[in-house]
């Protein structure tokens, strides 16, 4: 059986100046230990042993003593929903798993977020030009990631409702009525229905390979709907 991990939501600090992080509307504090493992984790998919390998490393680099052990942290971040799991036999419907439920949303990306950030790392951060100009590169996109982007520039979806709108060759949704109507408006059709039927879609690998390199790209997010 094969097991993936990834962090959800989005790191901030808090009006006291403490690490948290944000998911759909809710903000949660982290400990030391918890910020390492959810940092490690995001914008990454990992195994166990990949995410424990990861985290025991940091925690060795900055010489601090984890007296509960990895499971312990990772069961409660699990249980906090800052980190979503999937399992299956297969790789790909491991990742399946562990995406088809997620809510995805875009992460900014706009000219003036980038020149902000920019001007903040370079005279706020004191961080050398030539690395701040990193920020300026941004990776390709394949038609089938400009198609998701589209489609979340208004409504957030998750993995499996994207894929049925590929099925319906929806081209852009505007608000959740707009949703209901074109993916809920069966009486036989509901939340658990779609994420069945989009697992057997002939479009599962092509969307589910789309989520999750936009999310590798730090083009997307995702969080756990409340």
């Amino acid at each position: 059986m094969i097991t993936l991990y990834t962090a959800i939501g989005t790191y901030k600090l808090n009006r006291n100046g403490y690490p948290s992080v944000v998911s759909g509307e809710r903000e949660y504090s982290l400990d030391t230990f918890e910020l390492i493992m959810w940092s490690v984790l995001s914008y990454r998919i990992s195994s166990y042993d990949e995410l424990k390998e990861m985290f025991c490393q940091k925690v060795q680099e900055l010489h601090i003593t984890n007296e509960r052990g990895f499971d312990h942290y990772l069961n409660r971040m699990l249980s906090r929903n800052l980190i979503a799991s999937g399992k299956n036999s297969d790789g790909v419907e491991a990742l399946y798993s562990l995406l088809s439920r997620l809510h995805i949303e875009i992460l900014p990306n706009g000219i003036l977020t980038r020149i902000l950030t920019f001007f903040d790392l370079v005279f706020q951060r004191n961080i050398p030009v030539r690395t701040a100009l990193d920020i300026f590169h941004v990776e390709k996109t394949t038609p089938s990631e400009n198609w998701v982007l589209s489609m979340l520039k208004y409504q957030s979806l998750t993995t499996a409702e994207l894929i049925k709108c590929n099925e319906k060759a929806v081209t852009q949704i505007h608000n959740t009525d707009e949703l209901i109507d074109i993916l809920y408006s069966d009486e036989h059709t509901d939340y658990e229905s779609i994420i069945l039927d989009s697992f057997f879609s002939e479009e599962r690998n092509t969307i589910l390979k789309a989520v999750a390199n936009l999310y590798l790209k730090q083009r997307v997010n995702f969080y756990i709907a409340q």
